[in-house]
Protein backbone atom coordinates (compact mmCIF):
# COMPACT_ATOMS: atom_id res chain seq x y z
CA UNK A 1 0.00 0.00 0.00
CA UNK A 2 2.89 2.35 1.01
CA UNK A 3 3.81 2.19 -3.02
CA UNK A 4 0.25 3.83 -3.56
CA UNK A 5 0.37 6.21 -1.29
CA UNK A 6 3.90 7.27 -2.58
CA UNK A 7 2.07 7.78 -5.95
CA UNK A 8 -0.63 9.59 -4.80
CA UNK A 9 1.15 12.10 -2.92
CA UNK A 10 3.07 13.66 -5.79
CA UNK A 11 -0.11 13.76 -7.70
CA UNK A 12 -1.90 15.45 -4.64
CA UNK A 13 1.71 17.85 -3.67
CA UNK A 14 1.71 18.97 -7.32
CA UNK A 15 -1.43 19.76 -8.97
CA UNK A 16 -4.74 19.66 -6.28
CA UNK A 17 -6.48 22.87 -6.46
CA UNK A 18 -10.10 22.79 -5.94
CA UNK A 19 -11.14 26.44 -5.81
CA UNK A 20 -13.40 28.31 -7.95
CA UNK A 21 -11.96 30.70 -10.04
CA UNK A 22 -13.95 34.69 -9.74
CA UNK A 23 -11.76 35.59 -12.94
CA UNK A 24 -13.01 36.68 -16.19
CA UNK A 25 -11.85 34.31 -18.95
CA UNK A 26 -10.33 35.34 -22.21
CA UNK A 27 -11.92 33.75 -24.82
CA UNK A 28 -11.31 33.93 -28.68
CA UNK A 29 -13.90 34.17 -31.34
CA UNK A 30 -13.02 30.84 -32.33
CA UNK A 31 -13.20 29.41 -28.83
CA UNK A 32 -16.86 31.28 -28.18
CA UNK A 33 -18.23 28.97 -30.71
CA UNK A 34 -17.79 25.96 -28.52
CA UNK A 35 -19.21 27.52 -25.66
CA UNK A 36 -22.76 26.87 -24.61
CA UNK A 37 -24.66 27.53 -21.44
CA UNK A 38 -23.78 25.30 -18.79
CA UNK A 39 -27.17 23.21 -17.19
CA UNK A 40 -26.91 20.43 -14.82
CA UNK A 41 -29.58 18.03 -14.30
CA UNK A 42 -31.37 18.99 -10.51
CA UNK A 43 -30.72 15.45 -9.32
CA UNK A 44 -27.18 15.38 -10.51
CA UNK A 45 -24.67 15.68 -7.30
CA UNK A 46 -21.48 17.51 -7.63
CA UNK A 47 -18.22 14.39 -6.61
CA UNK A 48 -15.62 16.42 -7.31
CA UNK A 49 -13.73 19.68 -9.42
CA UNK A 50 -10.30 20.91 -10.04
CA UNK A 51 -8.96 24.20 -11.20
CA UNK A 52 -5.93 25.02 -13.86
CA UNK A 53 -5.01 26.57 -17.02
CA UNK A 54 -5.89 23.59 -20.10
CA UNK A 55 -5.67 25.47 -23.57
CA UNK A 56 -2.62 27.69 -22.33
CA UNK A 57 -3.94 30.56 -22.47
CA UNK A 58 -3.14 31.79 -18.71
CA UNK A 59 -6.85 31.77 -17.50
CA UNK A 60 -7.61 28.40 -15.93
CA UNK A 61 -10.73 26.09 -16.53
CA UNK A 62 -12.70 24.34 -14.52
CA UNK A 63 -13.68 20.51 -14.00
CA UNK A 64 -16.39 19.20 -12.75
CA UNK A 65 -17.71 15.66 -11.97
CA UNK A 66 -21.13 14.88 -11.46
CA UNK A 67 -22.86 11.35 -10.08
CA UNK A 68 -25.39 11.21 -12.67
CA UNK A 69 -28.71 9.46 -12.09
CA UNK A 70 -28.03 6.65 -14.99
CA UNK A 71 -26.86 3.53 -13.93
CA UNK A 72 -25.49 0.32 -15.23
CA UNK A 73 -24.29 -2.71 -13.92
CA UNK A 74 -21.40 -0.93 -11.95
CA UNK A 75 -23.27 1.74 -10.04
CA UNK A 76 -24.18 5.35 -11.48
CA UNK A 77 -22.41 6.73 -14.45
CA UNK A 78 -20.34 10.22 -13.89
CA UNK A 79 -20.23 12.76 -16.53
CA UNK A 80 -17.31 15.03 -17.04
CA UNK A 81 -18.39 18.85 -17.74
CA UNK A 82 -15.16 21.39 -18.60
CA UNK A 83 -16.18 25.01 -18.00
CA UNK A 84 -14.63 28.79 -18.38
CA UNK A 85 -16.16 31.52 -17.23
CA UNK A 86 -17.89 34.53 -19.30
CA UNK A 87 -18.86 37.46 -17.83
CA UNK A 88 -19.19 35.38 -14.75
CA UNK A 89 -21.03 32.52 -15.83
CA UNK A 90 -19.96 28.98 -16.04
CA UNK A 91 -19.83 27.93 -19.93
CA UNK A 92 -19.70 24.37 -21.15
CA UNK A 93 -17.08 23.77 -23.16
CA UNK A 94 -16.15 20.53 -23.23
CA UNK A 95 -18.92 17.63 -21.92
CA UNK A 96 -17.58 14.30 -21.32
CA UNK A 97 -18.15 10.65 -20.55
CA UNK A 98 -15.84 7.79 -19.52
CA UNK A 99 -13.02 8.54 -17.61
CA UNK A 100 -14.44 8.41 -14.08
CA UNK A 101 -15.59 5.42 -13.17
CA UNK A 102 -19.00 4.18 -12.34
CA UNK A 103 -19.88 4.14 -8.45
CA UNK A 104 -19.29 0.64 -7.82
CA UNK A 105 -16.62 -0.56 -9.69
CA UNK A 106 -14.20 -0.52 -7.30
CA UNK A 107 -14.79 -4.13 -6.07
CA UNK A 108 -15.37 -4.27 -2.21
CA UNK A 109 -14.39 -0.86 -2.32
CA UNK A 110 -17.03 0.39 -3.41
CA UNK A 111 -16.60 3.28 -5.22
CA UNK A 112 -13.19 3.70 -7.15
CA UNK A 113 -12.97 7.29 -7.71
CA UNK A 114 -10.07 8.52 -6.14
CA UNK A 115 -9.83 12.35 -7.50
CA UNK A 116 -9.58 14.73 -10.32
CA UNK A 117 -6.15 17.33 -10.21
CA UNK A 118 -5.02 19.70 -13.36
CA UNK A 119 -1.47 20.48 -13.60
CA UNK A 120 0.49 22.05 -15.84
CA UNK A 121 -2.25 21.49 -18.64
CA UNK A 122 -3.17 18.17 -17.90
CA UNK A 123 -6.33 16.46 -16.25
CA UNK A 124 -5.33 13.57 -13.93
CA UNK A 125 -7.84 10.77 -13.08
CA UNK A 126 -6.81 8.19 -10.43
CA UNK A 127 -9.25 5.65 -9.03
CA UNK A 128 -8.48 2.73 -6.65
CA UNK A 129 -10.09 -0.94 -6.28
CA UNK A 130 -9.75 -4.47 -5.32
CA UNK A 131 -9.90 -6.63 -2.42
CA UNK A 132 -7.28 -8.63 -0.91
CA UNK A 133 -5.36 -7.28 -4.55
CA UNK A 134 -5.61 -3.94 -4.68
CA UNK A 135 -5.13 -1.68 -7.76
CA UNK A 136 -4.47 1.39 -8.75
CA UNK A 137 -5.14 3.71 -11.96
CA UNK A 138 -3.84 6.97 -12.77
CA UNK A 139 -4.90 8.57 -16.32
CA UNK A 140 -3.38 11.90 -17.60
CA UNK A 141 -5.28 13.70 -20.77
CA UNK A 142 -4.08 16.87 -22.34
CA UNK A 143 -5.72 19.06 -25.38
CA UNK A 144 -4.42 18.30 -28.34
CA UNK A 145 -5.54 19.27 -31.92
CA UNK A 146 -8.84 20.41 -29.83
CA UNK A 147 -9.83 17.07 -28.41
CA UNK A 148 -8.46 16.04 -25.18
CA UNK A 149 -6.80 12.87 -25.89
CA UNK A 150 -5.07 10.17 -23.25
CA UNK A 151 -1.38 11.04 -22.92
CA UNK A 152 -0.22 8.52 -20.24
CA UNK A 153 -1.61 5.65 -17.55
CA UNK A 154 -0.26 4.73 -14.56
CA UNK A 155 -1.10 1.17 -13.55
CA UNK A 156 0.01 -0.15 -9.98
CA UNK A 157 -1.42 -3.64 -8.54
CA UNK A 158 -0.25 -5.69 -6.00
CA UNK A 159 -0.68 -7.12 -2.44
CA UNK A 160 -0.17 -4.97 0.82
CA UNK A 161 2.89 -6.51 2.34
CA UNK A 162 4.12 -8.60 -0.20
CA UNK A 163 4.69 -6.75 -3.58
CA UNK A 164 3.52 -4.59 -6.13
CA UNK A 165 3.81 -4.17 -9.77
CA UNK A 166 3.97 -1.05 -11.54
CA UNK A 167 3.65 0.17 -15.39
CA UNK A 168 4.23 3.68 -16.74
CA UNK A 169 2.78 3.75 -20.25
CA UNK A 170 3.61 7.14 -21.93
CA UNK A 171 1.68 7.06 -25.08
CA UNK A 172 3.13 10.10 -26.83
CA UNK A 173 6.46 8.08 -27.06
CA UNK A 174 5.43 4.46 -27.17
CA UNK A 175 7.68 4.09 -23.93
CA UNK A 176 6.56 1.74 -21.61
CA UNK A 177 8.26 0.54 -18.15
CA UNK A 178 7.99 -2.10 -15.34
CA UNK A 179 8.80 -1.93 -12.15
CA UNK A 180 8.47 -5.22 -9.16
CA UNK A 181 9.15 -3.90 -5.94
CA UNK A 182 8.63 -5.83 -2.48
CA UNK A 183 6.45 -4.41 -0.36
CA UNK A 184 7.46 -4.74 3.55
CA UNK A 185 5.74 -3.99 6.65
CA UNK A 186 6.46 -3.80 10.11
CA UNK A 187 6.34 -7.19 11.99
CA UNK A 188 4.77 -8.63 8.89
CA UNK A 189 7.14 -11.68 7.54
CA UNK A 190 6.70 -11.97 3.70
CA UNK A 191 5.68 -15.34 2.77
CA UNK A 192 7.86 -15.22 -0.37
CA UNK A 193 11.12 -13.44 -1.32
CA UNK A 194 10.22 -11.29 -4.03
CA UNK A 195 13.27 -10.00 -6.09
CA UNK A 196 13.20 -5.96 -7.19
CA UNK A 197 12.98 -6.49 -11.24
CA UNK A 198 12.97 -2.98 -13.54
CA UNK A 199 12.44 -3.56 -17.71
CA UNK A 200 11.92 -0.89 -20.37
CA UNK A 201 9.95 -1.56 -23.39
CA UNK A 202 8.65 0.02 -26.88
CA UNK A 203 5.48 0.19 -28.36
CA UNK A 204 4.87 1.49 -31.35
CA UNK A 205 2.81 4.51 -31.34
CA UNK A 206 -0.95 4.87 -32.72
CA UNK A 207 -3.65 7.24 -32.04
CA UNK A 208 -4.19 8.22 -28.76
CA UNK A 209 -7.45 7.54 -27.51
CA UNK A 210 -10.08 10.71 -27.12
CA UNK A 211 -10.67 11.23 -23.41
CA UNK A 212 -14.68 11.21 -24.51
CA UNK A 213 -15.39 7.57 -24.15
CA UNK A 214 -12.49 6.09 -22.64
CA UNK A 215 -13.19 3.93 -20.09
CA UNK A 216 -10.16 2.96 -17.58
CA UNK A 217 -8.78 -0.60 -17.47
CA UNK A 218 -11.08 -1.42 -20.46
CA UNK A 219 -7.90 -1.12 -23.00
CA UNK A 220 -5.59 -4.07 -23.66
CA UNK A 221 -2.10 -3.87 -24.75
CA UNK A 222 0.23 -6.86 -25.39
CA UNK A 223 3.55 -6.38 -24.19
CA UNK A 224 6.18 -6.87 -26.51
CA UNK A 225 8.72 -9.89 -25.87
CA UNK A 226 5.91 -12.32 -24.64
CA UNK A 227 5.42 -10.36 -21.59
CA UNK A 228 2.14 -10.55 -20.84
CA UNK A 229 -1.17 -8.22 -21.46
CA UNK A 230 -1.43 -5.20 -19.71
CA UNK A 231 -5.26 -2.81 -19.87
CA UNK A 232 -4.93 0.14 -18.68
Amino acid sequence: MKKIANIILVIVTASAIFACSESKTKISDSDKTELTKLEIPDNYDLLAKAEGDLDGDGVNETVFVYNTDQENEYGNIRDIYICKKEKDEWMLWKKLNGPVMESKSGGTMGDSFDGITIDKEEIFITHMGGASEKWYYNHSYKLIDKEFKLTKAVIDFGRACQAWETYIYNLNTGDLSYDLAPDECDDVKIEEYVIADHKDYKIKKSKLPKMDGFVPGNTELQIPDDAGTLYY
